[in-house]
């Protein structure tokens, strides 16, 4: 996804969904059409993309408090940007957080949600796939297609899909979008997604569950919008000693701001969600730095 969201999308659902009961409408606010960046505890504050980061998560152990980094300016000049931070190690404990609890636009993230309750819900027998359903599904995760994601949202019933997730993975700040059929415009935070990615193999079959992440292994170079996917946690510098179960997301301009995350499974079975957000005149190849030199320092900090 490279512009702004997708046109709307009738969400009739061909197969309708489980039924769940209407999310609270305290969970996500807006402002003039955006969502607004609420925190958690004392508040984080926007991480801080230089080379003292590297060095001093690879120096600290237990919970890493990015913010204790401040006296660096928060955001580097070149990007301008924020990168909401958080890390599960394989139990699932945090090891670092920053920013956890400030709402972003998922832009192409909530395909993941789409997809895995489509999958648990098939196991369920609550809706059926045939193999048009999980090639779009495979084609949306791997190559990011926004095509496939538009007949997966309007065949399904993709806002009631996202509310699903939401309620059953406890994500109390994750929401659909309050544009109907502007998919990229659900919201989330790191906290929310780590928890999500963290706990797929609670809410999958063993089978789904390797397919699912089968998929966000085979995450392509390119995505079919023609996107450059090798940043982040997908970037050769990023040095994850194995294939990242991923998932990059990015979009661009609402509210005069650009969209760019990276978030994954690693092959130790740390949890990695990497959210930033960027000024609309920051390039793409500035926040794709930007990410990447934050996986960088994550990934190292083990």
């Amino acid at each position: 996804m490279t512009r702004t969201s997708l046109q709307p999308t009738v969400a009739l659902p061909r197969r309708a969904a489980a039924p769940t009961s209407e999310r609270s409408s305290r969970r996500t606010a807006y402002r003039r059409g955006r969502p607004v960046r609420r925190r958690r505890g004392a508040g984080g504050l926007a991480v801080a993309l230089s080379a003292v980061l590297a060095g001093w998560l690879a120096a600290h152990s237990g919970v890493v408090d990015v913010s204790a980094l401040r006296g660096r300016p928060p955001v580097t000049a070149a990007s301008g940007g924020e990168v909401s931070v958080v890390v599960l190690d394989g139990s699932g404990a945090e090891t670092v957080s920053e920013d956890a609890g400030s709402t972003h636009w998922t832009a192409s993230l909530a395909k993941l949600f789409v997809v895995q309750q489509l999958l648990e819900q098939d196991e369920a027998g609550t809706l059926t796939l045939d193999d048009a359903d999980r090639a779009l599904m495979e084609r949306a995760v791997e190559v990011s297609d926004d095509q496939a994601m538009n007949s997966l949202w309007q065949d399904f019933g993709g806002a009631q899909l996202v509310t699903a997730a939401a309620e059953e993975f406890g994500l109390d700040d994750t929401a659909p979008p309050a544009r109907s059929g502007r998919w990229g415009e659900t919201t989330t935070t790191a906290a929310d997604f780590a928890t999500f990615l963290s706990d797929l193999g609670a809410h999958l079959s063993a089978q789904d569950l390797a397919t699912m992440t089968a998929w966000m292994r085979s995450a392509a170079p390119t995505a079919a919008d023609g996107f450059d996917q090798s940043f982040g946690l997908l970037s050769d510098q990023a040095d994850t000693e194995g294939a990242v179960a991923g998932k990059q997301g990015w979009m661009c301009c609402l509210d005069d701001r650009r969209q760019l995350h990276s978030t994954g499974v690693l092959t130790d079975g740390r949890v990695v969600v990497l959210l930033g957000e960027f000024p609309a005149g920051t390039s793409w190849q500035e926040a794709q730095a930007a990410l990447t030199a934050t996986a960088e320092s994550v990934v190292e900090s083990r």
